[in-house]
């Protein structure tokens, strides 16, 4: 393909570079870009089959088989993880087969091994869910408490390294300092989360105890579209190995949760008053424009993991748009909000390397809207 078609014709038509882990977590088996497509799509639904219930702070699942709830709810308070979670890995691990085997020996609903299931089992039947999904809670109750130091105060982190520790073992996560650098161990972690999140909460919200946001917009005329991130990538030119020539160009900026690694982030939120004019399903991207009294700006928020807005919606300033995440086109890439301004004379739904991308930094540093 030549460069007239890159630019031109392509469907490939904006790339958004990778933002380092924070909090330590590594960097292995991230792929070297996500592009976005000129394909306009409609964001996936969430599978929702029932209204669940609370359970203290933790929401019951919907969809539960073989009246098993129960023990998932109950299971879900002794680990101390989001209902959601747990019912997603157990779907994972057996496919809710009582009497499921593993080739290396794993055995039941929870594919417990013989030696493991004799630390948590307490004499009883691991081909029964009646034993196995409370001694499930144990065992996940006992990896949570071995990954708490390295996850803080952060409940998020904690759900994906107690996710990671049943993977890969406790030993690699505390040697890691967070989620090993396995490809396997990566890909359960987000498989856990998205199932949790799209098969088993009661409304679609993220399963992990994501970053929570207290309301507080800014002294601004503007507020920060990703409160509590913090810059990792700036505008401009790069020089990435991995990336084409005619792609070195980042046309947004990179804002980032701390301590998030994958999946699911903070809230994203409108800087100012929008209305949602369309997606970019493929790379998580809502697409809107200003509705104030400001310039007609365009804007992009990029890589999210769930939306919080239809086509059409009209969003105040502060209203949630969706949830910060990693969804790319190509590979796995770390959570991040990457955030695009367009010209106010662009049209209504706008890509990038159409010559529409602005700066975001200046605009947002002038609207008092910059990271703290």
């Amino acid at each position: 393909m030549d460069e007239d078609d890159k630019h031109g014709a392509s469907p490939l038509l904006a790339l958004a570079i990778l933002v380092p882990l924070l909090a330590g977590l590594p960097v292995a088996g991230i792929a070297g870009a996500a592009i976005l497509t000129q394909t306009e799509e409609k964001p996936a639904a969430c599978v929702v089959s029932a209204v669940g219930e609370t359970v203290g702070n933790l929401t019951s699942t919907p969809a539960m088989p073989n009246g098993w709830g129960d023990l998932v709810d109950a299971a879900a308070k002794t680990a101390g993880l989001p209902v959601s979670v747990v019912a997603a890995q157990l779907k994972q691990e057996s496919g809710w087969n009582e009497g499921a085997r593993s080739p290396a020996g794993a055995q039941g609903v929870a594919q417990f091994m013989p030696g493991t299931w004799a630390m948590y089992g307490q004499g009883g039947d691991p081909f029964s869910a009646e034993d196995a999904i409370p001694a499930y809670g144990r065992y996940m109750a006992a990896l949570k408490g071995q990954v708490q130091p390295l996850a803080g105060d952060d409940a998020d982190l904690l759900v994906r390294l107690t996710l990671a520790a049943y993977n890969a073992g406790p030993g690699a996560v505390q040697a890691a300092k967070g989620i090993p650098a396995f490809t396997e161990t990566q890909q359960y972690v987000e498989k856990i989360l998205s199932s949790g999140q799209g098969d088993f909460s009661a409304d679609c919200t993220a399963p992990a105890g994501t970053i929570a946001w207290n309301g507080d917009l800014g002294d601004g005329e503007w507020t920060n579209p990703l409160p509590g991130g913090v810059f990792t990538s700036g505008y401009g030119h790069r020089n990435i190995p991995t990336l084409p020539a005619w792609a070195q160009d980042h046309v947004g900026v990179d804002l980032s949760s701390p301590g998030v690694g994958y999946g699911n982030g903070g809230p994203v939120i409108a800087p100012t008053d929008l209305r949602i004019t369309g997606f970019n399903d493929k790379d998580g991207c809502v697409i809107a424009k200003e509705d104030g009294d400001d310039p007609d700006f365009g804007f992009a928020f990029c890589h999210l993991n769930a939306y919080s807005v239809a086509v059409g919606d009209r969003l105040k300033r502060g209203d949630v748009v969706g949830t910060e995440g990693n969804k790319a086109g190509l590979g796995l890439v770390a959570t991040h909000l990457h955030f695009e301004i367009y010209k106010p004379e662009a049209p209504e739904v706008v890509y990038p390397y159409q010559g529409w991308n602005l700066d975001p930094e200046p605009i947002l540093k002038e609207k008092g809207a910059w990271v703290r």
